[in-house]
């Protein structure tokens, strides 16, 4: 995780520090959603940072070093993201994947219905007639096609299911959350550091 977040607090910098108070993309928004739901659990980041210590102490202070400047960064420019509306973003998002679905949805019922019409006229034809082949077959046909339709549908509400769980990390999102979890994470970085110094001094951890 130590070595991980560091990429992922560089993508979140040049996120929040490029944003210029205008509409963020909702991808942009879960980005930053990921990056807190991700580190959110200090510990875990703690408790690597102390494996990393026994391991690689050198390695380990580059990537303290590395994260108390991007955490400073993010601290800088978090005041950015004061106006952005996470729960907009997200029922913005949801509700687009929704419409594409309910469209194909609708889209579907005209080919359902002339299956059923077909169907419903084989009833009234004599069974092995020329008639009734004729019909049967262009019932089989209109099933198909109505079926190849319907495994479209199931894959596109598939992809609104996907990208509603997704747009509920975004709506629970606030700037306030980034800002307690940047200075957590500053706080980490320098106490990593400090307690690197005491090591290499001989007064242990």
């Amino acid at each position: 995780m130590m070595t991980h977040i560091l990429a992922r607090l560089e993508e979140v910098n040049g996120i929040v520090g490029c944003f210029d108070g205008g509409a963020m993309p909702f991808e942009q928004a879960y980005a930053l959603a990921r990056f807190y739901y991700d580190f959110q659990d200090t510990n875990a980041l703690i408790a690597d940072a102390e494996a990393m210590a026994g391991d690689n102490p050198a390695g380990l202070r580059n990537t303290a070093v590395s994260l108390k400047a991007d955490t400073a960064a993010l601290l800088n420019n978090i005041g950015r993201l004061d106006g952005v509306d996470f729960r907009e973003i997200a029922n913005a998002h949801s509700r687009r994947y929704h419409a594409i679905f309910q469209e194909a949805s609708d889209g579907l019922n005209p080919y359902w219905k002339r299956y059923c019409e077909l169907n419903h006229r084989l009833d009234y034809l004599p069974l092995g007639s020329k008639e009734y082949a004729e019909a049967e077959k262009e019932c089989e046909a209109a099933k198909a096609e109505h079926d190849r339709r319907q495994t479209d549908v199931r894959r596109i509400y598939e992809e609104y299911e996907r990208e509603s769980r997704r747009a509920g990390d975004v709506f629970s999102l606030k700037a306030s959350h980034l800002y307690a979890l940047a200075t957590k994470l500053d706080g980490i970085a320098g106490s990593i550091m400090t307690d690197l110094d005491r090591m290499e001094k001989g007064e242990g951890r």
